[in-house]
């Protein structure tokens, strides 16, 4: 009889302790020092213009990043294998095929922390997700997508007044703001009689580069007297 009262007692002390026990507040998680940033993380460039992926990232205090690795994501598997590799500081030769001379990181420096690159001459193959990695280290689990559509936009001419007797000078500006394989800007003369005459090879290139953009223009300009007119009397 004693024992069963006993065991009862213990019972309900038990329950009572457990009731009145507060739940434990988890210990505060410990910010990852690997991050990585986009502006922005989805973009959309035009065929045979260029892409620029802007980006931050950061790494642990006692890491020393030797070489910075971009991979073009296939559409099954992993995105950090060497067969996608699209630009390895360290060893250039490692980039794949389609993609050497065609992307450049806008700073070498890592100790910057500015993993922002350049793809020119966009191709419809191109489109997908692109992932960030440091060598021997770490790849960076965010990505950043690359849509490409067709190309819409169009050369533009700016012409001055023109005037008799009076030189003048037209110029072209090519579309695109990228660097990469400067385009055949040709201008053609339509005289009297349907002569045709064209002038090529009068390409300028501006550049301008920061840490988060680069902007090329490519541009032609033509320089005519406008005869004058014979008057008759």
């Amino acid at each position: 009889m004693w024992v069963l009262i006993w065991a009862a007692l213990l019972l309900s002390l038990t329950e009572r302790t457990t009731c009145n026990k507060q739940p434990q507040t988890p210990p505060p998680t410990t910010a990852s020092p690997w991050t990585i940033t986009f502006s922005p993380a989805e973009i959309t460039a035009e065929k045979g213009l260029c892409a620029v992926i802007s980006c931050t990232f950061s790494h642990a205090e006692n890491f020393n990043p030797t070489a910075a690795i971009w991979f073009k994501c296939p559409e099954n598997g992993k995105c950090d294998q060497d067969e996608n590799v699209i630009i390895h500081s360290e060893t250039p030769s490692k980039a794949q095929e389609g993609y050497k001379q065609r992307v450049s990181l806008l700073e070498t420096d890592l100790t910057k922390k500015n993993c922002s690159v350049i793809i020119n001459n966009i191709r419809k193959n191109d489109a997908g997700e692109y992932q960030f990695g440091l060598l021997s280290a770490y790849t960076y689990s965010k990505k950043v997508k690359i849509t490409v559509r067709a190309l819409t936009q169009k050369p533009s001419v700016l012409t001055p007044p023109l005037t008799e007797g009076e030189p003048a000078t037209l110029t072209c500006t090519a579309p695109g703001i990228c660097s990469g394989t400067p385009p055949n800007i040709t201008w053609t003369w339509r005289g009297t009689g349907d002569n045709i005459t064209e002038l090529r090879d009068n390409t300028t290139i501006q550049k301008r580069e920061d840490l988060t953009s680069v902007t090329t223009s490519h541009f032609s300009t033509l320089t005519f007297t406008p005869p004058q007119l014979s008057t008759t009397t």
